[in-house]
This record gives C-alpha cells, structure tokens and sequence, in this order.
C-alpha cells in the first residue's frame, strides 16, 4: 500500500510580446493510493513562476517548440521539491483511511 504522486505540466504561459518565453508553468499533481484508488486519490493544481528576466538571451534558453515536459519540470525541480502539494495529499489520504478520533461527540439525553 504505497502512494505515488503522477506531475504533469498542464499548461504554458508564455510572455504576450512574439518572443514565447515561458513565464507561469501550471503543473497538475495526482496522488494516489494503491490499496484504494477509487477512494483514495487527491488532484492538486500549482502555479510556478519562472524567471524570464532574460529573455530569449537567457543562459540555456529553449525555443518553445523544442520544449519537452522534462525539460520544463527540470525548471521547476526545486520549487517542486519544496512545495507541501505531495505532503498534504498524503495526510488527506492517511485521514481518509485512519480517520482521525473526534475530540467530541453527541450522546444519548441521559433521560427518556
């Protein structure tokens, strides 16, 4: 019973002046438990920000149409690594399968 986090780059916004510099990379993180994938899964959505101070003179810089998904997650690695998306679906999914105790509940009047 393991859960596995799938990212996917959903989505390019690339700077409004001809050059197609990326600058906002939309990543979709799904999680999943395997014990339960049906009951147990979590979708995330994250925004990044990417530096495109540099332009098309930027070091590395990759015209658009050779971008692969690597290439862009690689942008972004760090701030993936940093991010609490992976953290907090798995206490979603570990909640869900170990709820946990309630600090109150009702209870029956002690009078009929």
């Amino acid at each position: 019973m393991a859960i596995t986090h799938t990212e996917t780059v959903i989505d390019l916004i690339v700077l409004n002046d001809g050059t197609d510099v990326v600058s906002q990379v939309a990543i979709k993180t799904v999680s999943v438990d395997d014990s339960d994938p049906s009951n147990l899964t979590q979708t995330n959505y994250d925004t990044y920000i990417i530096d495109s101070s540099g332009g098309t003179s930027a070091a590395g810089f990759v015209a658009y149409d050779s971008l692969s998904e690597t290439v862009v997650k690689g942008w972004i690695a760090d701030e993936i690594s940093a991010s609490d998306t992976k953290t907090n679906a798995e206490a979603w999914i570990n909640s869900v399968k170990s709820p946990p105790t309630p600090s109150e509940v009702n209870k029956k009047l002690p009078w009929s």
